[in-house]
């Protein structure tokens, strides 16, 4: 019989060997100053982001112009996640990044419970841009519970996500955090940053439901939610141009049974009102009758391919 050693007696807890990479920013053109906006874990079977949780400390540094270091970190990492869902792990040693002031750092191995585990340690450990919260703690809510000062939260967005995922879980990865983990939202205070539900390499998207019962109430939330998509669509002007903007309404079809005529002719109006406000701030309005439709749109727009 071989000698007992620590080693012959299994673990506690079963490891992954990854690979982990910083991601620096550059907020300052030309300067060698460097911040750590996210780590990249990656293994055989997949790979984990995790970004920065406290960029707002950044307007402490640069006022005002902090917005256009996080709206360039939030595009960085979107183009890094589609890097990595299409080749793997050999986009991450290939340093493929080509967004300006926005580079991956050393590569180096590294072991833990799981890629979010190994992310998290060495994020938590190297930026101050990040507060490490254990997995477990995360406030999660049903979302039909979130309320944002306007009545109910809509369950359109995780509605789509979910349909999305079970035909292309990548994709899912361009939806916002707050969709995905299904985090309880605070209440909103005035200088609260620009809220996009879907923001991928082709497409950013808004989503939102207009029902006859409640159409005022979704009137206001959809305006709030076309001027965050009006103030994205400015700012990738400058930056990405290519991308396509697009507010995504779900809206009962016409034949419905359940709708009278006073309740056509209100959704009526209000669809004519949304599409024209959308025309003039010069991004897409589209009212669309089925959570599959919608997916359908994103997989459309976001499939593999030069163009659509």
């Amino acid at each position: 019989m071989p000698p007992l050693t620590v080693e012959s007696f299994p673990g506690v807890f079963e490891t992954q060997r990854g690979r982990w990479a910083p991601i620096y920013l550059s907020p300052i053109l030309g300067s060698p100053e460097r911040l750590i906006i996210a780590v990249v874990a990656v293994n055989d079977t997949g790979f984990h982001i995790e970004a920065a949780n406290s960029l707002k400390k950044l307007e402490c540094l640069y006022g005002r112009a902090a917005e256009t270091a996080i709206f360039a970190s939030e595009v960085a990492l979107n183009e890094l996640r589609s890097l990595l869902s299409d080749r793997g792990k050999e986009a991450l040693t290939e340093g493929a990044l080509v967004f300006s002031g926005v580079n991956v750092g050393a590569v180096s191995d590294g072991e833990a419970r799981s890629l979010p585990d190994l992310a998290r340690t060495w994020m938590a450990a190297l930026s101050s841009l990040y507060r490490y919260e254990a997995a477990e703690l995360v406030q999660r809510a049903p979302i039909e519970q979130i309320d944002d000062g306007v009545g109910p939260q809509d369950r359109l967005p995780l509605l789509v996500l979910d349909h999305v995922n079970s035909i292309r879980p990548a994709l899912g990865n361009y939806f916002s955090e707050e969709i995905r983990l299904q985090l309880r939202r605070r209440p909103k205070s005035k200088i609260a940053g620009v809220s996009i539900d879907f923001s991928g390499p082709k497409l950013v998207a808004n989503f939102a439901t207009l029902q006859a019962n409640t159409q005022a109430t979704a009137v206001d939330r959809i305006k709030r939610k076309m001027f965050d998509l009006k103030v994205r669509r400015d700012e990738d002007g400058r930056l990405l141009p290519q991308r396509l903007h697009e507010m995504i309404v779900f809206t009962p079809p016409r034949e419905s049974l359940s709708l009278n005529e006073r309740q056509l002719e209100r959704l009526d109006d209000a669809l004519y009102e949304l599409t024209f406000q959308s025309s003039r701030e010069g991004f897409n309005f589209r009212a669309m009758h089925g959570v599959p439709d919608i997916g359908a749109r994103l997989l459309l727009l976001e499939s593999p391919g030069p163009g659509n």
